[in-house]
């Protein structure tokens, strides 16, 4: 017997709506800019089922974090080893993460009956489960992406992973329909105000969420939820955008800096939020606002993006 299923395949702000007919591992198609994915299927696809998920290096918890998954996020299995699967991420990133973590069944993104994305602009929020949706099933991070079948007057019913059901207020969330293809550009401003929400956040290498994150991650996640695409590795956001001169640096630009004042590299980046300051998260102090008045800021600039 033959279905039609919508499967939605999200690249950082991208809506990618898909539609796959039959059944076995027919190959998903994918959008010129989700090219990486190529080869996805219905057999290799996998979902995150935890909050955040840490993607290290290699099999073992040892090695470097290269970022981290969120819940609900569509990822291609690549390989297995134990207790551990080698996973290829929407935004090109190849690691390892721990089985358990992730869920074979994607009918949570795959259904028919899905007719918005609901990506959570909040700090968390809580998906909820039971008869009157009153059991806090799982907190969730600014960034993740359900789906939804069904809006209620205060929330969305929303599809989860492992076939289970459950529903979120419609407070600290947007809602994109199925017929758009991303989620629309907001401004420079917007991109701020939503970088400011990770204040105070601590610093992880790798992190992505209001539990550890670092500067590249700060910037891709906070552009994503404002509608702009930008790589997670800090040396390709270097490449992304437009260049700006520091004289015409706006509120918004993305400040790259290097180790020293020999720039000679690509290490950290912040986000400029007028008057001489910026925003980034600081090993020693997580997520900060800095000054440039400060040489040892000023003098690593290597170069200024704009990306709104």
């Amino acid at each position: 017997m033959r279905k039609n299923l919508l499967i939605y395949i999200f690249a950082i702000t991208t809506t990618l709506i898909l539609i796959l007919s039959g059944c076995g591992s027919r190959e998903i198609p994918v959008t010129k800019n989700e090219q990486y994915l190529s080869g996805i299927t219905e057999d290799n696809a996998a979902v995150i089922n935890d909050a955040v998920v840490d993607v290290f290096t290699h099999n073992d918890i040892l090695s470097k974090r290269l970022t981290q998954a969120l819940f609900n996020q569509i990822v291609k299995v690549v390989s297995q080893e134990g207790s551990w699967t080698k996973i290829m991420m929407l935004d090109g990133t190849t690691g390892w993460v721990k089985s358990k973590y992730i869920s074979r069944d994607t009918s949570c993104v795959t259904d028919g009956r899905i007719n918005n994305k609901i990506v959570v602009t909040a700090k968390t929020v809580y998906v909820y489960t039971g008869t009157g949706n009153d059991i806090k099933y799982k907190q969730v991070v600014l960034g993740t992406e359900l789906y939804s079948i069904g809006k209620t007057k205060t929330g969305y019913d929303v599809l989860l992973p492992e076939n289970k059901k459950g529903w979120v207020e419609d407070g600290g969330v947007i809602a994109v329909p199925s017929t758009q293809n991303s989620i629309p550009k907001t401004s420079a401003e917007g991109f701020i105000q939503t970088v400011k929400k990770f204040e105070g956040t601590i610093y992880i290498i790798g992190g992505v969420s209001r539990w550890g994150i670092d500067s590249p991650g700060l910037c891709y996640v906070s552009s994503r939820i404002n509608g702009v695409d930008i790589p997670r590795d800090v040396k390709e956001i270097a490449k992304t955008g437009i260049s700006v001169a520091l004289e015409e640096m706006k509120p918004g630009d993305l400040l790259m800096f290097s180790t020293d004042n020999v720039k000679k590299d690509v290490s950290d980046v912040g986000i400029y939020t007028g008057n001489n300051e910026f925003i980034h998260s600081s090993p020693s102090r997580g997520v900060v606002t800095e000054s440039l008045e400060d040489s040892y800021y000023k003098n690593r600039i290597v170069s200024i993006r704009r990306i709104f």
